[in-house]
């Protein structure tokens, strides 16, 4: 295991301060169709110590955290397993469907320029089988954008702890001078809303412009999304000088923005994020690179 020691950039608008953080390399990833294209991996989250890792299209794998690496439990296809769904973000919800499921429910973002059914930014809710070889689809949410809220792409997260469900992404798109970054907070819908549950602009309980609402200016790829104690955990990047690899974390209640740059850990392209343990400067987060797993302590 190769441990790393680097020092972070926390960029809190004009106040700059640094801080220590160490990573740890668990293990190379071995996904389904491991490397063969069209197979990326994406987005990724943690239940206790159970790694749900997705890959383009709704591949999952779900691996076992041991002190010094994981060992694989078991890989199958999302029901929501499509060319379209990119699974660019996976988020587990705040409930169990049913007593004695191995993991809560997980939602997870369909986040593609391909349209499914002429809807764009779908989130499909699975529930994940008792012996964690397969899913079902339990519901379907879809943003009703009259107002043009997003362009490429809307992603979804879960905050667990206040059963909220937070949209973020792109005005425009990561490559336009004009793009800007929007937050839309809903409350998270109930399963017995129905099969397929449409959000609308009067729904939201908050839709605002990063850029508006504080003096951060960033336009970088965007990769998975976590929500811990309030906060939105941002990996982006790809891992070279154009789109490096930063983790940016937004205050969902503060409205401010801490950035940490993880550059020195690889220059493999960061896909995921889930949390482990701590607060603060004793923070875990796992991050999903397409080289592997890598536990890093803010």
């Amino acid at each position: 295991m190769k441990i790393r020691t680097l020092i972070a950039c926390l960029g809190l608008f004009a106040v700059t301060a640094s801080f220590a953080q160490t990573s740890e390399f668990l293990g190379e990833l071995r996904g389904m169709k491991h490397r063969q294209k069209g197979y990326s991996y994406q987005g990724m989250d943690v239940w206790k110590d159970y790694v749900f890792s997705c890959q383009n299209h709704g591949a999952v794998t779900i691996y076992k955290l041991k002190k010094d690496g994981f060992k694989e439990v078991s890989q199958f296809k999302l029901a929501s397993f499509r060319p379209e769904n990119h699974a660019n973000v996976a988020s587990f919800g705040p409930d169990f469907f049913e007593k004695g499921d191995p993991m809560p429910i997980v939602y997870v973002s369909h986040c593609s320029k391909m349209r499914i059914d002429g809807r764009k930014d779908l989130l499909f809710v699975e529930r994940v089988a008792k012996n964690m070889r397969s899913s079902e689809l339990l519901q379907t949410i879809f943003y009703d954008d009259v107002n043009g809220d997003f362009g490429y792409a809307l992603q979804w997260v879960v905050d667990k702890e206040n059963r909220m469900l937070y949209g973020y992404g792109n005005t425009i798109n990561n490559t336009d001078p004009a793009n800007r970054h929007r937050i839309i907070k809903f409350r998270l819908p109930e399963l017995t809303e129905g099969k397929f549950v449409v959000l609308r602009p009067e729904d939201a309980l908050e839709n605002y412009l990063i850029e508006d609402v504080s003096r951060f200016r960033f336009n970088p790829v965007g990769q998975d999304l976590a929500i811990e104690d309030g906060k939105l955990y941002m990996p982006t990047g790809v891992g070279d000088d154009k789109y490096p690899s930063i983790l940016y974390i937004w205050d969902l209640k503060k409205k401010k923005m801490e950035v940490v740059d993880l550059v020195k850990i690889t220059h493999s392209e960061f896909e995921g994020i889930g949390i482990l343990k701590g607060k603060g400067k004793g923070r875990q987060v796992l991050i999903q690179s397409q080289d592997g797993l890598y536990r890093i302590t803010l």
